[in-house]
């Protein structure tokens, strides 16, 4: 069984890195950016042609950073600024589109359809009560939590952090008091994706670099952001920690055909009680 919870709080962390990357396009510009498990991929994918090219680790992740933000920043210049002002949501849409065009340029570039990710790290099996995981598995629930609580950290205890949660709760307020919003929104995005592909190296390993995978992220991470709460870092690590639980717990008491129904039954159990999650506020605006 701790095997099991283990395995399960492995998944959950890549939903978690998703959901935090959602959520810090989410405070700046009120966009949700599902482009962002498509960056994983596109990451994951990178890493491998990288590798084979015997480019050093260092370098790797540099090189990983540096293309996620130019990705992210051609994304909000093409698909996301020209609409971002007229509110009708309709960058919901385009950032979807966006997936649709990097798994297209996945599938041109790349010649297999789905490749092994190596891991930088030890790869020998560790021994649980219950069954055996590997290091890279093991590795990605501390990040996901450093991940999580320094997004927290820096939205609640910096200056920065403190100004782009102003543009989530009131935009007009926060520019007249002269927050750069175009420039919080600029940045949001370069950071967000440079994150979507440095934690590439360490999801490819256990999600392998297959371009399907980026749309189980794109709904993983929102159904964890909508049961935690859009906003909120912390409830997305709780949330995504959660998430993940409930499936390996259910695939493995009653069958991996009930996993994905069980994580759904809880996503409409969760917003029918609380519609705005777990960990988020329901707030009114005074004027």
């Amino acid at each position: 069984m701790i095997a099991t919870v283990l395995l399960g709080l492995s998944i959950g962390s890549v939903y978690v890195l998703v959901a935090v990357g959602y959520n810090l396009t989410w405070i700046t510009s009120r966009t949700i950016n599902f482009a962002q498990g498509a960056l994983m991929v596109a990451g994951a994918f990178l890493t491998v042609s990288l590798y084979n090219h015997h480019v050093p680790v260092v370098l790797t992740f540099v090189i990983l950073a540096v293309l996620g933000a130019l990705l992210a920043t051609v994304e909000l210049i093409v698909a996301i600024l020209p609409i971002l002002s007229r509110g009708s949501h309709a960058e919901l849409v385009t950032t979807v589109g966006a997936t649709t065009v990097i798994q297209g340029i996945i599938g041109i570039l790349v010649v297999s359809a789905s490749e092994t990710v190596p891991f930088f790290g030890p790869t020998k099996l560790i021994s649980f009560p219950g069954g055996s995981l590997t290091p890279d598995e093991l590795m990605l629930i501390p990040l996901a939590i450093v991940v999580g609580l320094g997004a927290h950290f820096w939205a609640t205890r910096t200056r920065s952090g403190l100004a782009a949660i102003s543009l989530s709760e009131d935009r007009e307020a926060a520019l007249a008091l002269g927050v750069n919003t175009r420039r919080f929104t600029f940045v949001s995005f370069m950071v967000s994706g440079a994150l979507a592909m440095v934690v590439a190296p360490f999801v490819g390993p256990k999600t392998t670099a297959v371009t399907s995978i980026a749309t189980t992220l794109a709904v993983y991470g929102f159904v964890v952001l909508a049961v935690a709460g859009v906003g909120s870092q912390i409830g997305a690590v709780i949330g995504g920690l959660g998430v993940g639980v409930v499936q390996q717990v259910v695939a493995r008491q009653i069958g991996p055909n009930w996993q994905n129904l069980a994580v759904f039954a809880v996503f409409l159990a969760v917003l029918m009680v609380r519609p705005t999650g777990l960990f988020g506020e329901r707030r009114e605006r005074v004027v």
